[in-house]
């Protein structure tokens, strides 16, 4: 029986790669350099840490490789990017990057263009397993006249070809191969093409922010901006600095290391104190779940009435993607504030001072703290792989750190938000908790990626989706947030770490205040 087919996310996820090593171990130079005070000048010297032979491994000279390495470092202090590492410092004054401030502008993704190898753009290829049968399928279907034989195999010409593929679906062989590139593939939303040259190049005005491509592509081309060194910095200046977590944190660093291990982890780090943001996920299921059940009353009350619906607001990318595609339907996706932002006006009212720092698997967060500046509500934002370097440069092995007791903060519902329908589930449930009656016909659904998520969207506006959902859970990475590209956990591992620490919770389902 043949394998399912993997799409490019899963096919790279849970492989440790050269890529991922050498990301992360720019990661931890940085992380190092700033936790130990090493002078900034030490930055120049990170590029030949991570590359230390004299011979190229990777690419067609070690220069280059170091060249890459440099991006590489400019991102993690959360630089803009330099064309083809030009022959200057790293960092020409790198104190702008050495402060307890956010630095880190638009754009937040961007291509490594030394590091692109210009792969081959979307298009059907004749590979050596073609017979050259005699029955030749793929020019009886062809419309275009694009397949002709020669030498005794067929061959495509591109400039004729329609990329609809019914030759691939006929050859007998399976000679004939699709191919395009794996970050363009990864993009839900068509903002990576390419430029004059053949380079990879994000379209800022499509891009999302969601980082999928950064994990996608095979050759490190692409990258994000860190805010490490901005975090790392605030903590040893004193400054107190808050950690909130968002669900999808445990099994991120391993089958020992326990939810409770992993906040004391994180406190050892000099983080004044930790917070779930599975509790600002409650206040959004309550929220949501009571807009959920006004849109189903008003369709009770009025059924010829435009049918509207609720999308959720948990989702950066997904909310941003869907309001870009489809301005008439952008009334509809929520405008609640996110767990992350619940959890956040929590700690700030607990302690106005606070530096508070968003840990997850998101990229798109950034972005979405760039839109809330102005209420400084959220300082910045890390990733588990970020976190997981800053671990790594201090010594921290969150398995071998003693458990602490850590008082529950959330349900099981906030808990549960990191997986994809979960969070349709648990606001469904609240708008039948309000209404006191099972509301059998409320219809929710839900789309986990954006390609999914547009897609869904489409068939809502053009009418052939019947009934229109009350409820659409719109999730930017496959199977949810424990997709997300600043993730470490293979998907099923997260899933089931997931799954235990919400049961784990002292309630199922969040109560409202003055319940």
């Amino acid at each position: 029986m043949a394998l399912p087919q993997l799409d490019i996310f899963e096919k790279m996820r849970g492989l440790y790669t050269p890529v991922m090593s050498i990301r992360r171990r720019v990661l931890v130079a940085v992380a190092r350099l700033i936790r130990e005070g090493k002078p900034a000048q030490a930055i120049e010297a990170i590029p030949y840490e991570i590359i230390t032979h004299n011979t190229p491994t990777y690419r067609d000279c070690v220069f280059k490789e170091r060249a890459v390495a440099r991006e590489r470092v400019r991102l993690a202090l959360g630089q803009d990017l330099r064309e083809f590492g030009a022959h200057e410092p790293v960092i020409d004054h790198p104190e702008p990057s050495l402060t307890d401030h956010r630095v880190v502008e638009k754009p937040y993704v961007a291509v490594i263009k030394i590091a692109c190898e210009r792969c081959p753009s979307k298009s059907y290829i004749v590979s050596d397993q073609c017979m050259g049968c005699v029955a030749r399928p793929c020019v009886s279907v062809c419309s275009k006249n694009a397949v002709k034989v020669s030498g005794g195999k067929s061959a495509i010409d591109q400039e004729k070809c329609i990329h609809c593929g019914r030759c691939a679906q006929v050859c007998p062989y399976n000679a004939i191969l699709y191919r395009e590139r794996p970050c363009e593939s990864a993009c839900g939303v068509n903002a990576i093409g390419a430029d004059s040259e053949g380079f990879a190049e994000i379209r800022n005005d499509k891009c999302v922010s969601c980082g999928l491509c950064v994990v996608s592509c095979p050759f490190g081309a692409i990258g994000e901006k860190s805010e490490m060194a901005q975090v790392l910095h605030a903590i040893r200046s004193g400054l107190p600095v808050w950690a909130e977590l968002a669900p999808s944190f445990v099994g991120q660093f391993g089958p020992l290391a326990t939810p409770q291990k992993i906040l004391a982890a994180v406190r050892a780090l000099g983080f004044a104190g930790t917070a779930e943001v599975a509790y600002g996920a409650d206040i959004a299921i309550l929220e949501e779940g009571e807009k959920v059940l006004e849109v189903y009353r008003a369709r009770l009350a009025d059924p010829t009435a435009p049918q509207t619906f609720v999308g959720t607001s948990c989702c950066p990318s997904w909310v941003r993607a869907a309001r870009q595609a489809f301005p008439d339907l952008a009334h509809c996706i929520q405008d609640s504030s996110t767990p992350m932002v619940e959890t956040a006006k929590r700690i700030k009212a607990t302690d106005p001072n606070a530096k508070v720092v968003f840990i997850g698997p998101c990229v798109a967060k950034k972005a979405e703290v760039s839109e809330l500046r102005e209420a400084r509500i959220v300082d910045f934002v890390l990733t588990y792989e970020e976190l997981g370097a800053i671990f790594q440069a201090a010594g921290v092995d969150p398995a071998e750190i003693p458990d602490e007791a850590v008082p529950a903060e959330a349900s099981t519902a906030g808990r549960a938000y990191p997986v994809a329908g979960n969070v349709a589930q648990a606001i469904a449930a609240a708008a039948r908790h309000h209404a006191g009656e099972p509301l059998v016909d409320l219809v929710h659904r839900t789309a986990e990626s954006l390609a999914d998520c547009l897609g869904l969207l489409k068939e809502i506006q053009q009418g052939k989706l019947k009934p229109v959902p009350h409820l659409v859970e719109g999730m930017g990475c496959p199977k949810g947030c424990i997709g997300g590209p600043g993730t470490l956990a293979p998907l099923n591992r997260a899933k089931a770490a997931v799954a235990s620490f919400a049961k784990a919770a002292p309630m199922e389902m969040p109560k409202a205040s003055e319940e």
